[in-house]
C-alpha cells in the first residue's frame, strides 16, 4: 500500500490523542447529559454505558499487555460515572503502555477508541474536529486493513482519495478510484456504513462492486441498515 503522506505514529503522540479522544467523549456525554441506557445505533445492542465499559474493559486490558482487545465485552457492574473515573485514573498507565507496545497494536487500540468517539458524535449529529489528533492515523491503519482485504482477496488495486491524502491499495496499476471526504471514507472502511451508502461515494474506473468482498475485513462489515448518515464534502 502506498501513501503520499503517512503520519508519525509514536507514543507521545498516540498517547496524546488518546487522551484527547477519552476527554472528548467524557465532555460529550456530560454536555448532552445523555442517560447512561440510551442506544447507541453503530453498536447494535449496546448503549451508552456497554460502549463504555468496552473501552474501559479494553484500556486496561492494554495496559495490562494482553493479547485480545479489540472484542472485548463491556466491564459489567459499574454505572457510568465510575467507568469514566476508572478510565481517566488510568491515563498514566496508558502512557507507560504505550512505550513499550509494539507499534500496530498501539495503532489498533487507537482505531478502536477513536471510532467510537465517531459513534458517540454521530448520535448528535456531531462530526469529530478534522484535526483531531487521531483521526489521521486511525484513517491509515483503516486503509492498511482494507489494504490486507484486497490482497487477500486478490482483488485489482484501488486509489482513495480524500482532500487530505490518498492511498493506493493492492497491487498494480489502480483500476478504479474512489473519492471523498475523510470521514466518509474511515466511516465506509469500518463497518459503519452501508454497501448502498458505499457505493455513493464519487467512484470512476472499474464499478464499485469489484470490491465489495474487501469492505469487510477484521471485525468490520457494512451493516444491513444505515446507522451513520453520510456527510458528504
Amino acid at each position: 500500500m502506498t501513501d503520499v503522506s503517512a503520519p508519525l505514529h509514536e507514543p507521545a503522540e498516540q498517547h496524546r490523542a488518546y487522551r484527547r479522544t477519552r476527554e472528548d467523549i467524557t465532555a460529550l456525554l456530560a454536555r448532552h447529559a445523555w442517560p447512561a441506557q440510551a442506544g447507541v445505533p453503530a453498536c447494535p445492542g449496546w448503549d451508552v454505558r456497554d460502549l463504555i465499559g468496552h473501552l474501559v474493559h479494553i484500556c486496561h486490558s492494554f495496559i495490562a499487555g494482553e493479547e485480545s482487545q479489540i472484542d472485548l465485552e463491556p466491564v459489567a457492574g459499574l454505572g457510568l460515572a465510575p467507568l469514566l473515573g476508572q478510565w481517566a485514573a488510568a491515563d498514566a498507565a496508558v502512557g507507560e503502555a504505550l512505550r513499550r507496545t509494539p507499534e500496530l497494536r498501539r495503532r489498533i487500540v487507537l482505531l478502536d477508541v477513536f471510532s467510537h468517539e465517531v459513534d458517540l458524535l454521530t448520535c448528535f449529529g456531531e462530526p469529530p474536529a478534522v484535526d483531531h489528533p487521531a483521526f489521521a492515523g486511525s484513517l491509515d491503519l483503516a486503509t492498511m486493513g482494507f489494504d490486507l482485504a484486497v490482497h487477500g482477496g486478490g482483488l485489482p488495486a484501488l486509489r482513495i482519495v480524500t482532500p487530505e491524502r490518498d492511498w493506493v491499495v493492492g497491487a498494480g496499476e489502480p483500476a478504479a478510484s474512489v473519492r471523498g471526504p475523510q470521514l466518509d471514507v474511515f466511516r465506509s472502511l469500518t463497518g459503519r456504513r452501508t454497501w448502498r451508502q458505499i457505493e455513493r461515494l464519487d467512484w470512476s474506473g472499474a464499478p464499485p462492486a469489484t470490491w465489495v468482498r474487501a469492505f469487510t475485513w477484521g471485525p468490520f462489515s457494512p451493516p444491513d441498515r444505515e446507522v451513520d448518515p453520510v456527510r458528504g464534502s
